[in-house]
């Protein structure tokens, strides 16, 4: 019974600072402000719960067709939530709520008020595990929990949340595997190393990865700094740890390794600037964003006698060792797949912070006075080196006087317990440790979140509003939807949000992912050389105005805001409207499932250009390999009849220097061509200045912008192909600066072969079912023939016709297809996540051998101890 209460105590007490701990929030909350980024938390935390929670509901765990031009959300969100325990959960209580009718339909809403609740259930949770874990280590309950406190209510934690919310979960798995790493070692159970192993395999690949990593370093420590004289001898460890893992491995594996192959059918351009070993500036003391170290770890991380303590010593060097890395660029690239540095690895640090103080306070009524007072005076001289070298403050600021007050506060009592060593002492230093650090924390949270990260701007009112998901624009998004009875495509943004269709429930032409299809972003860089209105990695985003892209991939329906300029693709009539917006309607619309007899192959199409590649999708297939048996031919390139000149500046030989506050090129085509249709007018563009910022190109009535040639967010593709209405004149204007420009190319489109193709058009039955697409054609053709849809090409699809499998094919660069048969056709493409039915043997395999490894080891411990008995 006391125990229990203890139990309940403890459970009661983790709570209690959890909540003291988000009061900021809390507060921010009551106000109708969220604890969630402007960015990437609404352009994409949001949208990928909010769209996984519809697909879930209605049984579809795989594949979604409007996730962009469609994608494995098993896979591909395998990154964010898609496999995320903690979103699991949540899911899972949002749907009994919804089922019980407590809450609405949840939407965008419901998971933003959600994550302030879920971040105090959770904080709490890695808190107690922080606790079970100090606790086996031999850790006193206090001291254990403690530090656990400033290991879970630390700023790294709050960071994560906010802004990349399913980064917080690794909090959670990381003391299991260290705890799994004991029980081998003091107890030889490899049970909890397994499970602590599949758990973290299979909620994120990536923290996995960067959790691992630390686990070794871990391990090898521990094989330096033993702990107790029973220990399992180093070479019998690795008997355990190397099946375990590999057990905790296949268990998991049923997420991590489709999670993997969508990371590696990922393209993102290769970070090729050069990382410096060492070079952070990061102000660990005072102000650092992710790691700001507790003035309690950095007294006891100076007291020289603490190190005689194995267990000190192991949290302490870790510490120091981590801390280390904090300053290291080159570290922080190696924790983020060697890729950028990214500084996401700091809840390492904070776990062994938390251990070093968590030993700290046990051994702190035992230290020799002297040793407190030197701690103490090394304390102050690390806070004033910090202010004093750290350029962006001094002595006046008032966050360095914030600060220094509580630190301040903290020495002052410590000081006094120096001199007098009393229970009642040290229960009033933790009182005042405390009392300074969680006001700390969250004035940490105003500054850096609300303030700096601007996340005071998070309100409930904008989820609301005409920029991110208005009752006007949904209602007349499902009107559209709902006067169509076939399943087609809707171009819509809000405020320049990739990711709208998903908070507004709609297929739509555009995505913002960290991890998407290669084959699909190739096909946007280089195949047809889409401008997507704007320069960024890991996105996609219509088909810069070009109407032949629509009509091909189901590209039916654009909405436009009646206040902005509207530049519709030719094709497009105007079809429904509200007050303030506007549908246009594709009066060209190809079928979605469409045959051809004409192939055309990838290698032979090279030499060709964006436009010329349009016909060959309109005219047949294009194909990776086979005999090509179409013709496309060139079409012109109009340059020589157009005239160059310079506006607002000067050009040569390719460099254009503008001198004005706007400037650039115009291009006057001859009296002779066409003022009819469209000009798809290429070039070569990049800005000469390294340093430049983001920047605007407008070319006619497009308008895109290209990144700085310092943003890791850059495509790095230079060669542009931007579609325009037929003018006399083709105006290309930049901000003032110096560019190169050169390798222009002009062609005319008539647009005769699109509506040749649109009039001459089958319509072929097909239907569209969670993960599954069927499609049933009588054909008649003479000759091969083949079938193309407008669904990107990934590993995972299967195709059967009339019962059996065939080759898919990939088709127009980066969908789908397969081959004909003579007559009557009944096709199934069917996706599974890559791997799927091997991974479900790998899975119950590693299970069943985990269970019978379980099941000798606990034969031969019974065994033993009857051994001894007996003996």
């Amino acid at each position: 019974m006391k125990r229990r209460w203890k139990l309940v105590l403890l459970v009661l007490a983790a709570l209690a600072f959890a909540i003291l701990v988000h009061i900021h929030f809390i507060r921010e909350y009551l106000d109708g402000r969220l604890m969630l980024g402007p960015n990437d938390g609404m352009a994409q935390m949001l949208p990928f719960k909010q769209h996984l929670y519809e697909q879930y509901a209605q049984g579809n765990f795989f594949y979604s067709f409007s996730f962009g031009l469609g994608g494995g959300i098993y896979s591909q969100l395998a990154y964010y939530f898609s496999t995320s325990i903690v979103y699991l959960l949540t899911m899972l209580a949002i749907k009994v709520l919804d089922i019980t009718n407590v809450i609405g339909t949840p939407d965008a809403i419901t998971w933003a008020k959600a994550i302030l609740p879920v971040s105090i259930i959770r904080l709490t949770t890695a808190l107690l595990l922080a606790v079970g874990v100090f606790r086996y280590m031999r850790i006193p309950f206090i001291p254990a929990f403690v530090g656990a406190c400033f290991y879970a209510g630390s700023a790294i934690y709050f960071r994560h949340v906010v802004y990349w919310e399913f980064f917080a979960n690794a909090f959670l798995w990381l003391p299991l595997l260290v705890l799994g790493v004991e029980k081998i070692i003091r107890e030889r159970k490899p049970y909890w190393f397994i499970a602590a192993v599949a758990i973290s395999v299979f909620d994120n690949f990536y923290f996995a990865y960067i959790s691992f990593v630390f686990i070794g370093i871990y391990v090898i420590a521990r094989w330096f700094i033993k702990l107790s004289e029973d220990e399992l001898p180093v070479k019998f460890q690795l008997l355990y740890f190397i099946p375990a893992a590999l057990l905790g491995f296949g268990i998991g594996s049923i997420s991590f390794i489709p999670s993997v192959y969508a990371f590696l059918n990922n393209y993102r351009p290769a970070f090729d600037d050069p990382i410096p070993f060492y070079g952070n500036d990061d102000n660990i003391l005072f102000t650092s964003r992710t790691l700001l170290l507790p003035v309690l770890f950095v007294i006891f991380v100076c007291v020289a006698g603490f190190y005689k303590n194995k267990l000190f010593r192991l949290f302490a060097l870790l510490s120091i060792l981590f801390i280390f890395f904090q300053g290291s660029p080159r570290i922080a690239s190696i924790f983020n797949g060697f890729s950028a540095p990214q500084y996401r690895f700091e809840y390492l640090s904070m776990f062994v912070v938390a251990g070093t103080i968590a030993v700290g306070l046990t051994l702190l009524p035992k230290v020799k006075k002297l040793h407190l007072l030197l701690a103490l005076g090394l304390t102050v001289l690390l806070y004033s080196l910090y202010l004093h070298h750290d350029l962006r403050m001094d002595w006046e600021d008032d966050w360095a006087k914030y600060v220094w007050n509580g630190v301040a506060l903290v020495l002052f009592v410590f000081l006094f317990y120096t001199f007098k060593r009393k229970v009642w002492m040290l229960g009033l230093c933790l009182i005042v440790v405390f009392a300074t650090y969680i006001p700390l924390i969250n004035a940490h949270q105003e500054r850096q979140l609300s303030d700096s990260g601007h996340v005071e701007n998070s309100t409930l009112q904008f989820l609301t509003s005409d920029k991110y998901a208005s009752d006007e624009q949904q209602e007349l998004i499902q009107d559209v939807l709902d006067s169509d009875e076939s399943f087609t495509r809707l171009e819509w943004k809000t405020d320049n949000r990739n990711n709208t269709n998903l908070v507004q429930s709609f297929p739509g032409v555009s995505i913002y992912s960290s991890i998407l299809n290669k084959e699909l972003l190739f096909f946007y860089y280089y195949d047809l050389n889409i401008d997507m209105k704007r320069e960024s990695v890991s996105r996609y985003s219509g088909f810069g105005n070009r109407a032949n892209l629509y009509s091909l991939l189901n590209g039916k329906y654009i909405m436009y805001d009646k206040k902005e300029p509207i530049a519709a693709p030719y094709g497009f009539e105007p079809y429904m409207e509200s007050s303030n917006y506007i549908v246009y309607r594709n009066d060209n619309l190809l079928p979605f499932a469409k045959v051809s007899t004409e192939v055309f192959q990838e290698g032979n199409l090279e030499s060709h250009t964006p436009l010329e590649r349009e016909h060959a999708m309109l005219e047949g297939i294009i194909l990776a390999d086979g005999e090509t048996t179409g013709t496309i031919d060139s079409l012109p390139d109009l340059m020589d009849q157009v005239t160059v000149e310079a506006a607002g500046g000067t050009y040569q030989d390719g460099q254009l220097q503008v001198d004005q506050e706007e400037g650039g090129l115009d291009l006057r085509l001859d009296d002779d061509l066409p003022q009819t249709g469209d000009y798809y007018i290429s070039f070569y563009l990049k800005n000469n200045d390294a340093s430049a910022p983001l920047y605007d190109l407008t070319v006619n009535e497009f308008e895109t912008n290209r990144k700085s040639q310092q943003s890791i967010y850059r495509t790095k593709v230079d060669e542009l192909t931007i579609r325009v209405k037929a003018a006399d004149t083709i105006r290309i204007r930049l901000p003032e600066g110096s560019y190169t420009i050169e390798d222009f190319q002009l062609q005319h489109e008539n647009y005769q072969k699109l509506e040749e193709t649109e009039s001459a058009a089958e319509a072929i039955p097909f239907s569209i079912n969670n993960s599954q697409v069927t499609v049933d054609y009588d054909n008649q053709q003479n000759g091969e023939s083949y079938l193309k849809i407008p669904v990107p090409y990934e590993k995972g699809w299967q195709v059967s016709v009339n019962g059996e499998e065939q080759e898919l094919l990939k088709a127009d660069y980066a969908f789908v297809g397969v081959k004909l048969q003579d007559g009557e056709n009944h096709i199934v493409f069917t996706y599974r996540p890559p791997f799927w039915n091997m991974l479900l043997v790998l899975c119950l395999g590693s299970i069943l051998m985990s269970l019978g490894w379980g099941g000798f080891l606990r034969k031969r411990h019974m065994a033993g101890e009857k051994g001894e008995k007996e003996a």
